[in-house]
């Protein structure tokens, strides 16, 4: 007999008819071996293989839109510490959080952040936003006071040091 892949071959010069009882006679009828015709129906693709590329690309737009929004987070709450902690009259931890160069002195400091400086006491401020600026310079825009226009300030990425915005 000659089988190819269990399929059964003709023999040089044997007609078809003597192929088709050769098969008949040499495989039974309770054999695994099957035709295409008696192949399964293929069962239909799962439901999570059909939503996946739909999942996928609402994951990565929900990331990207994750990133943009956090971000400057780090930057936003240096800020926030640093209001917080002249809301609270500590002036000084606030002193050490704008980070000066020596050559702003704490007096100076006072005479813009002190009960007598620009927003005077600070009893409520609101952070609008942020932007980056280059990769080591965040903008972030905070409401002091209820004041008009909002003010900017630098942040520092290493080193969160908080300086007025130029920009």
């Amino acid at each position: 007999m000659v089988r190819y892949r269990g399929v059964v071959l003709p023999r040089p010069g044997e007609a078809p008819e003597e192929v088709e009882r050769r098969w008949a006679r040499e495989i039974p009828s309770g054999s695994k071996e099957m035709t295409l015709l008696d192949a399964k129906v293929p069962k239909p693709p799962s439901r999570w293989r059909r939503y996946l590329p739909f999942v996928m690309a609402f994951l990565l737009v929900l990331g990207g839109f994750l990133y943009l929004e956090f971000r400057n987070y780090p930057e936003e709450r240096a800020v926030a510490r640093f209001l917080t902690a002249l809301q609270q009259g500590n002036h000084r931890e606030a002193y050490q959080l704008w980070q000066p160069s020596p050559s702003y002195s704490y007096a100076d400091f006072l005479s813009g952040w002190g009960e007598k400086g620009d927003y005077g006491k600070i009893w409520r401020f609101e952070i609008l936003g942020s932007e980056s600026k280059g990769s080591n310079t965040v903008i972030v825009t905070v409401r002091i006071n209820n004041v008009e226009p909002p003010l900017r300030l630098l942040v520092d990425r290493k080193t969160q040091g908080l300086a007025y915005s130029i920009f």
